[in-house]
């Protein structure tokens, strides 16, 4: 599923909450969304199901709680609480469970309830939020008087899944495959993602600050290093047709502090990739294979990520 929500001037949190969780949950007509929705400039496409039911309608003030089932265990669930309590954000934080009665998480991702990683919104001004979801992960990307993405780095956030690359992490064991991810910050420092709970080559479990994880992008090292590394260079390569594409790159996880080698990657079973700085504007459209990609602006300086426009 991939949507442009746009809200009116004036537009409440609480509608806002509510139109953003409709939409994640299935809504594809636009016209049973709020008073809120500026319905004209509003649109949902939903090619692949956007993979995400609601758990908890009371998971706090202007905050409900989300699940969806993970790829090698359909049992377990990524929990997700998107509220819009705060004034100017939406906040997604992400958890390793939530129960539903008791309205309380475990394991809260660090970062994820910190409001300089999250989306901006505004209750003034009219805007927009782009909204990209399957069962793998939830990305959301907001725009409102030129302030494009979250206001640390400007850019979008959101939980995705990952593969499991180390042996210890199994569907037996129970560790949590996916994180919380600043895109923003993971194009300017290459540390951009925090996971519910990681293990440590000596065995011991991290939570909170110290279960993070930097990007690696394929063969160029850290994903901050690959923008630097290829900013000054025309980056298109020839493709099959006669013309030029614009390559992606694999982001794969890594604890360099914790842990050899890398926790799994993100690209396979999220379908989205880092692109070389400069070579797409924001919210553009290219083809990798014939499959359409939105480009989205990570950085100020025009570091890009492409998520497949599902």
């Amino acid at each position: 599923m991939n949507s442009k929500y746009s809200y009116l001037a004036g537009a409440t949190a609480a509608n806002i909450l509510s139109d953003l969780i409709a939409i994640l949950t299935g809504e594809t007509n636009v016209n049973n969304l709020s008073a809120s929705c500026n319905k004209p400039f509003t649109s949902i496409e939903s090619v692949t199901p956007s993979g995400w039911t609601l758990h908890d309608a009371s998971a706090g003030t202007n905050a409900k709680a989300l699940k969806a089932p993970l790829a090698d265990d359909p049992a377990t669930f990524k929990y997700v609480v998107i509220d819009t309590n705060t004034a100017g954000y939406v906040i997604t934080k992400v958890y390793e469970t939530w129960n539903s009665s008791t309205h309380t998480g475990t394991n809260l991702a660090f970062n994820s309830d910190v409001v300089g990683y999250q989306q901006r919104v505004s209750t003034t001004v009219a805007g927009s939020i782009y909204l990209f979801s399957t069962a793998r992960f939830l990305l959301l990307a907001s725009l409102y008087s030129g302030l494009w993405g979250s206001s640390t780095n400007s850019g979008p956030s959101g939980c995705f899944e990952r593969t499991r690359q180390c042996a210890w992490d199994t569907v037996t064991a129970g560790w949590p495959p996916y994180y919380f991810c600043s895109f923003g910050d993971l194009a300017s420092t290459g540390l951009g993602a925090w996971s519910p709970r990681i293990m440590t080559r000596s065995q011991a479990t991290l939570t909170g600050t110290n279960a993070s994880f930097t990007g690696q992008a394929g063969p160029m090292g850290s994903v901050s290093a690959m923008f630097t590394a290829l900013a000054t260079v025309d980056q298109k390569i020839p493709d099959e047709q006669g013309g030029s594409q614009i390559p992606m790159f694999p982001i794969t996880w890594i604890n360099t502090a914790n842990m050899p080698g890398p926790y799994g990657e993100l690209s396979s079973i999220c379908d989205i990739w880092a692109i070389p700085a400069g070579v797409a504007a924001n919210l553009d459209i290219i083809k990798k294979g014939g499959v359409d990609y939105i480009t989205l602006q990570s950085n100020n300086s025009q570091k890009m990520f492409a998520v497949r426009k599902v």
